[in-house]
């Protein structure tokens, strides 16, 4: 009986252990292995860096955090600094607040465009650090994704380190590429700011290889005998080894649960 309830406690866990969150309803994603993340030039005035330096942060947050997903296809690279219209820094990211309809005059061409805004009806408190939303789509495919960074006076991104600034372009960057926010506090995409982030958490690691997975590398054929006479397989003793494993693993459980009848 209380080997029926260790099951179940493994159960309950496993089932539980994995909360990402898709940032769309039709679990978008890019089509392509890899993905450039580019900077908008000259339009970030009140963050207290210049665009060289805000490139720069773009290199260590996919280098530092997406790039070390080992499970994952999918490879981000700093892009460059490039022109882009003033609209980027001014105009809304949405046509309408309501279901945040994107607006097309913002329309990333390709790739994923980081950029300073001051419009107020994005960022209408200076603790709203950045905005993102993947305004591109075709054919179920993500094509571009704009990343917004609160340009007003007093805003809170200038204040932030270093590394901080570096974990929150990283945060955003997870949401253009298509993952939502996270319930899990030792995530990169939990949905609160948190100091000291400087890796990937499980259930980031999980959201991005569920949405760009890693194929299985093709070592040759396989095959399985049909035993008529029910002998033991080759591999007897190592499945026996694995089950006395297990036996040892629910008796190493049951001396630190406490049941209850």
């Amino acid at each position: 009986m209380k080997t029926v309830l260790i099951l179940a406690a493994l159960n309950n866990f496993i089932s539980t252990a994995h909360a990402f969150t898709m940032n769309n309803s039709a679990r978008l994603a890019f089509g392509q292995d890899e993905v450039i993340v580019n900077v908008a030039a000259g339009l970030c005035t009140q963050i207290g860096i210049s665009d060289e330096e805000l490139l720069s942060i773009v290199g260590k947050a996919v280098d530092n955090f997406w790039n070390k997903a080992p499970a994952s296809r999918l490879k981000l690279r700093k892009g460059n600094l490039i022109n882009v219209s003033g609209l980027y820094h001014s105009a809304s990211i949405c046509q309408a607040a309501t279901n945040c309809t994107p607006n097309s005059a913002l329309a990333v061409s390709s790739d994923i465009l980081v950029t300073c805004n001051d419009n107020a009806t994005n960022f209408p408190t200076n603790s709203i650090l950045g905005i993102t939303i993947p305004n591109n789509i075709a054919a179920g495919t993500i094509i571009g994704s704009l990343v917004m960074i609160g340009d007003n006076v007093g805003n809170q991104f200038a204040t932030k380190n270093t590394n901080e600034k570096t974990s929150i372009i990283a945060h955003e960057i997870g949401h253009a590429i298509g993952l939502g926010h996270s319930p899990v506090a030792d995530s990169l995409m939990y949905y609160a700011t948190r100091d000291k982030r400087v890796a990937l958490g499980r259930d980031d690691l999980d959201g991005l290889s569920y949405l760009y997975p890693k194929e299985q590398p093709f070592s040759g054929c396989g095959t399985i005998d049909l035993d008529s006479n029910q002998n033991p397989p080759q591999d007897w003793w190592g499945g026996l080894l694995i089950g006395l494993g297990i036996i040892g693993l629910f008796k190493s459980l049951k001396q630190k649960i406490k049941f209850y009848t």
